[in-house]
C-alpha cells in the first residue's frame, strides 16, 4: 500500500512539475522563437544558414522553372514531328471506334493514309509519297507551303481541300506543271493548289511512306483514286493530342482492348535519336540541380553546427529557468520552421527573377516557344527546403535537448557525444533522399551511395596521410609555418573534415565543369556541319557505278555503301532465340525505321506460317508446331571494315581476310539475347539458313544519323543472297533539285529526308547548352557558400588561438602567414583530392549515365591543386582576416565571462 501511495505522489509530483514548467505556452515559445531568431539573424550568426537555405529554394526553383519550361517546350517542338502528341499506326485500319473514345475523352483526334504511287501528268509522271489527310492534320506543328516552285513559305490554316492537291517543289518541274494545273492521282484528276514546303512529320514513316516527293491530298478523295485496293501496301496512321492525363487513361483503355496489336506512341518511340538528345538533356539538368542542392545543404549543415555550438549556454540558461527538452526542441523547431517560410518565400522569389533575367538574356536566341509556369517548380523548391533543414539543420539542433543546465556555472561540461555525429548521418541520409528525389531511380541512388562512401573514405585516409606527411616535412619551413602545422595538428580532425568537405565542393564544380565541356563537344560532335540529310535506299548492285559516276558529275560528296537484307535469328545454341524485351515494338533507330516494310530481304520468314507467327525449331533444326512468338528479325550487313562510331568492346574485328561465317553483335542487344562470344546462330534469309559464330561485340552510336545495324556479317557470309544497298548523302537548297535528275536516272531507289530530324537534335543542343550555363552559375555560388562555412566553422576557436598568440608577443604578420600557409594547404590537399574524385566521377557518369567515352583530363591534374590553393587560400584569408583585427583583451574578456 505504502509503494502505491509513493508511486502516486511521485506521478503527483511529476504532473504539478509539468504544469509549472509548461506554464510558457505555444504563443510564449513562437515568441521567444521569434525573439531568438531575429536576435541572430542582426548578430550575424544565422545569416550564412539563412542565406544557404535561401539559396538552396532559389537555385532548386530557378533551375526547376527553367529546365521545366524548357523540357515541356522541347517535348512540345519534338511532338510536332509527329504531328501529334500520340500517334497509333499499322499496315491495317485500326478500329475507327477508337477515334470515337478519344474524343468523348477530351483528346483532338486526326488521321492519314499513306501510300506509294506514281502520278501522271500530260508531260511526264513520278513516283510520290502520297498522303491522304483529315481536315484536323496536323494536331501539332505547322503546314508550310508557297505559292510557287522554292519560293517564300506561309503557314497553311488548313490542309488541301476536296479535289486538290499540295505537291512537293520537285514535283513540279519533274511533270512539266505550275500550281493551278490538273494531276493524275489514279483514277481521280486533281488539281495542284500549292507547293508544300513542309509537314512536321515528313521523316515518319519507312520506305513506303517516303519513296518519293511527298503529295499531300485530301482523306476524302482516296476512294475517287481506286489506287487502295485488297493487297495494297497502306500505312494508316491515328493522331491524338490534348492533355497529358487524358492520353495516359486513354492509352490504359486502349491496351485493354482485347485482340489489340496496336499501341500509343510517343515522340520517345517514335525516334531514338531525339529520344536520346531529351534523355541526355534531363540526366544533365537533373544532375545539375542535384549538385545545385547538395552543396547548399552542406553548408546548411556546417553552418548549423556552428550555431548549435554557440546555442549551448542560451540553452543551459533557458533549463535552468525552467524550460523542459521537449519546450526547447518545440522552441527550435518553431524557429526553424520560421526560417523555412522566410527562405521559401524569398528563394522562390529570386528564383522566379534569376529564371526570368536568364530568359531575358537568352531572348533572342531561345528557338522554342516556352510555355507558362507551372506551379510544379515552387513546389520542388519548398520541398527542398524542408528536407535540407530536416536532414541537415534540424539534428544539430535537436542535440541542444542534451545540454546540461551546469553549463552555466561550468564551461567545461561535455555534450552527449552522440549529437555530435548526428547531424553528419543525418546530413548522408539526406543527400541520399535528395538523389533518390532527384533521380527517381533506386539503382542508381545505390550506386551512388556506394561510390561516395569509397570516395570519402579514401578522401579521409588520403587527407589524413598528406596531413601528417605535408606537417612533418613543414617542420624546417619557419615560424609561421610552424604556427600553421601547430594548428593543423591540433584540429587535425577537424582540417580532415574541411580538406573532404572542400575536395567534395570542388570535386562538384570540376565534375560539372567537365561534364558540360565534354557533353557539348561530344553532341557537336555528333552532329558536324557535314551531317548526311538523305538517307538512300533500295538501290541494286547494278545502279552503284552509275550512282558514284552521277555524284563525280555533280561535285557530291558520297558516303559507304552498305549492303541490307532483312534476316531472323531462330537459335542461339541449337535453342530458340528469345525476343529482346523491346522488340515487340516498332524498331525505332534510323535505319531499322527507314528500312521497315522495304521489302529487302525477306518478307517473312520460311519458318513463319501464313499468320505471320514464328514455328517453333527442334533440335534438329527443323520447323515444329507454331506459337505466338516471331522470330527476332532485324535488318543485317556485311563489312570488312569497322563503320563510324562502331567500336569493338569485345572479342576481335575481322581482318581484310576475314573467314565466312562469323557476325558482330551490338552490346546491349547481345545482352538482350543473352549472347557470349563463340555461340552458334542461326539464321534465316530467303528461306535458307546461314549458321555463323559471334565474333565480337560492339558498342553503337545510333545517333550519328548514319546507317546502323545490330547484326554485321564477315564478308563472304551473305554474299549468296540478293541484296540492295543504303547509303547517306548530304544535299543543301537547290542542291535538292538533284534528286529529280537522280530519281529519272535510277527511279527504283527510295530517298528519306532526315533533316527534321537532325534541325530538332540541334536546338535540343543549343537550348540545353544555354541552360547549362545557368545551372554552373548557380552550383558555383552554392559551392561558395559551402566554402564560407566551413571556414566559418572554425572562427570561434581561432579568435581564442589569436588572443592568446598575441598575448604571448606574436605579430600580426606573423598570424597571418600562418593561416595564408594553412589554408593554401588545405586548398592544395583538397585540389588534389577532388581532381581524382572528378575523374573517377566523370568515369562513372559519362560510361553509365550519358553512355560517352571516356578520356582523362590531364591539364585538371594540375589546375585542380592550383586553384584549390588560390580559391581556399584566398576566402580563407579573407574570412578570418578580422580574427587578428580584434583586441586580444575583447577576447579574453568574453572568454572569463
Amino acid at each position: 500500500m505504502s509503494a502505491t501511495n509513493h508511486q502516486q505522489g511521485l506521478s503527483n509530483k511529476r504532473k504539478g512539475e509539468q504544469q509549472r514548467n509548461t506554464g510558457l505556452g505555444l504563443a510564449g515559445l513562437i515568441r521567444l522563437a521569434t525573439r531568438f531568431l531575429w536576435r541572430d539573424l542582426r548578430g550575424g550568426e544565422l545569416k550564412l544558414l539563412t542565406l544557404s537555405l535561401i539559396m538552396a529554394v532559389c537555385s532548386v526553383t530557378a533551375i526547376a522553372l527553367f529546365t521545366d519550361r524548357l523540357e515541356r517546350a522541347l517535348l512540345n517542338e519534338s511532338a510536332n514531328m509527329l504531328a501529334a502528341d500520340r500517334v497509333l499506326s499499322g499496315r491495317q485500319q485500326p478500329p475507327r471506334e477508337w477515334l470515337q473514345e478519344a474524343q468523348q475523352r477530351g483528346l483532338q483526334t486526326g488521321e492519314f493514309i499513306s501510300f506509294a504511287s506514281m502520278v501522271f501528268s500530260d508531260q511526264g509522271n513520278i513516283l510520290v509519297s502520297a498522303k491522304a489527310v483529315s481536315p484536323s492534320y496536323p494536331l501539332r506543328g505547322d503546314l508550310l507551303v508557297a505559292d510557287e516552285p522554292f519560293g517564300a513559305s506561309y503557314i497553311s490554316d488548313a490542309g488541301p481541300a476536296p479535289g486538290t492537291v499540295w505537291v512537293e517543289s520537285r514535283v513540279l518541274p519533274a511533270l512539266a506543271i505550275e500550281v493551278g494545273d490538273p494531276l493524275y492521282v489514279g483514277n481521280a484528276t486533281l488539281t495542284v493548289a500549292q507547293v508544300l514546303v513542309q509537314e512536321p512529320d515528313r521523316q515518319q514513316g519507312g520506305m513506303m511512306e517516303n519513296a518519293g516527293p511527298r503529295l499531300l491530298m485530301n482523306l476524302e478523295d482516296v476512294p475517287a483514286t481506286q489506287i487502295i485496293q485488297p493487297g495494297s501496301r497502306v500505312s494508316y496512321r491515328y493522331l491524338f493530342a490534348g492533355e497529358q492525363q487524358a492520353l495516359n487513361t486513354f492509352a490504359d483503355w486502349l491496351d485493354a482492348q482485347p485482340e489489340n496489336e496496336y499501341r500509343l506512341r510517343d515522340v520517345r518511340e517514335e525516334s531514338e535519336e531525339v529520344s536520346e538528345a531529351l534523355d541526355r538533356a534531363e540526366s544533365f539538368l537533373m544532375l545539375g540541380s542535384l549538385f545545385a542542392v547538395t552543396l547548399a545543404g552542406l553548408a546548411i549543415a556546417l553552418t548549423a553546427r556552428r550555431y548549435s555550438h554557440r546555442h549551448f549556454d542560451h540553452v543551459a540558461i533557458l533549463k535552468t529557468l525552467g524550460l523542459t527538452a521537449s519546450q526547447i526542441n518545440t522552441m527550435y523547431g518553431l524557429l526553424l520552421g520560421i526560417l523555412w517560410v522566410v527562405a521559401v518565400l524569398t528563394g522562390s522569389i529570386a528564383g522566379w527573377l534569376i529564371h526570368e533575367a536568364i530568359l531575358a538574356l537568352l531572348g533572342s536566341l531561345m528557338q522554342v516557344a516556352l510555355p507558362a509556369a507551372s506551379i510544379t517548380p515552387f513546389f520542388i523548391g519548398a520541398l527542398t527546403a524542408l528536407l535540407c533543414l530536416t536532414a541537415f539543420a534540424l539534428p544539430p539542433l535537436w542535440g541542444l535537448r542534451s545540454v546540461s543546465p551546469l553549463r552555466v556555472l561550468r564551461k567545461d561540461v561535455a555534450v552527449d557525444g552522440s549529437s555530435q555525429w548526428l547531424p553528419y548521418t543525418a546530413g548522408v541520409g539526406g543527400i541520399l533522399a535528395l538523389i533518390l528525389w532527384y533521380s527517381g531511380d533506386l539503382y542508381l541512388t545505390a550506386l551512388i551511395a556506394i561510390a561516395v562512401s569509397l570516395v570519402f573514405l579514401v578522401l579521409a585516409l588520403a587527407s589524413y596521410l598528406l596531413l601528417k606527411s605535408g606537417t612533418a616535412s613543414g617542420m624546417r619551413a619557419g615560424s609561421a609555418w610552424l604556427l600553421a602545422k601547430s594548428a593543423l595538428s591540433r584540429r587535425s580532425q577537424q582540417s580532415v573534415l574541411q580538406i573532404m568537405v572542400f575536395a567534395v565542393t570542388f570535386m562538384s564544380l570540376l565534375t560539372l565543369s567537365l561534364l558540360r565541356s565534354d557533353l557539348i563537344s561530344d553532341w557537336q560532335a555528333q552532329l558536324p556541319e557535314d551531317t548526311p540529310n538523305h538517307f538512300m535506299m533500295n538501290i541494286t548492285a547494278a545502279q552503284l557505278p552509275g550512282i558514284e559516276s552521277f555524284y563525280e558529275q555533280r561535285n557530291l560528296e558520297g558516303n559507304p555503301f552498305y549492303p541490307m537484307m532483312r534476316a531472323a535469328l531462330l537459335t542461339v545454341n541449337g535453342e530458340p532465340a528469345r525476343r529482346p524485351w523491346d522488340d515487340d515494338e516498332q524498331p525505332r533507330n534510323l535505319t531499322e525505321r527507314a528500312a521497315e516494310d522495304s521489302g529487302a530481304g525477306t518478307a517473312a520468314p520460311a519458318s513463319a506460317d501464313e499468320s505471320g507467327q514464328a514455328a517453333t525449331v527442334n533440335e534438329s533444326g527443323e520447323a515444329g508446331d507454331t506459337e505466338s512468338v516471331r522470330p527476332v528479325t532485324r535488318q543485317v550487313t556485311w563489312t570488312s571494315t569497322l563503320p563510324p562510331d562502331n567500336e569493338v568492346v569485345a572479342g576481335q574485328w575481322w581482318n581484310e581476310e576475314a573467314r565466312p561465317g562469323e557476325v558482330s553483335v551490338e552490346q546491349d542487344y547481345a545482352e538482350r539475347l543473352g549472347l557470349s562470344l563463340g555461340d552458334e546462330l542461326v539464321f534465316e534469309i530467303e528461306g535458307q539458313r546461314v549458321t555463323v559464330n559471334v565474333s565480337s561485340f560492339r558498342t553503337v552510336r545510333w545517333d550519328n544519323m548514319q546507317p546502323n545495324f545490330f547484326f554485321i556479317f564477315s564478308p563472304g557470309s551473305l554474299e549468296q543472297f540478293g541484296a540492295t544497298y543504303l547509303s547517306t548523302l548530304l544535299l543543301e537548297g537547290e542542291q535538292k533539285l538533284m534528286l529529280n535528275d537522280m530519281l529519272r536516272a535510277f527511279p527504283t531507289i527510295v530517298v528519306l529526308e532526315v533533316d527534321a530530324i537532325i534541325a530538332q537534335i540541334q536546338r535540343i543542343i543549343f537550348q540545353v547548352s544555354s541552360a547549362i550555363e545557368l545551372i554552373a552559375a548557380l552550383v558555383l555560388v552554392s559551392g561558395a557558400l559551402v566554402l564560407l562555412a566551413c571556414v566559418n566553422a572554425t572562427l570561434g576557436e581561432r579568435y581564442r588561438e589569436n588572443a592568446i598568440l598575441r598575448t604571448l608577443g606574436a605579430s600580426r604578420q606573423l598570424i597571418l602567414r600562418a593561416m595564408l600557409f594553412e589554408y593554401a594547404f588545405i586548398g592544395a590537399v583538397s585540389g588534389m583530392m577532388a581532381t581524382l574524385g572528378a575523374e573517377a566521377a566523370l568515369y562513372f557518369l559519362q560510361t553509365q549515365v550519358f553512355e560517352q567515352a571516356f578520356r582523362l583530363h590531364i591539364w585538371v591534374w594540375l589546375a585542380g591543386p592550383v586553384l584549390g590553393t588560390a580559391i581556399i587560400a584566398g576566402i580563407g584569408f579573407a574570412a578570418t582576416r578580422r580574427v587578428v583585427n580584434t583586441s586580444p583583451l575583447l577576447v579574453l574578456r568574453q572568454l572569463a565571462d
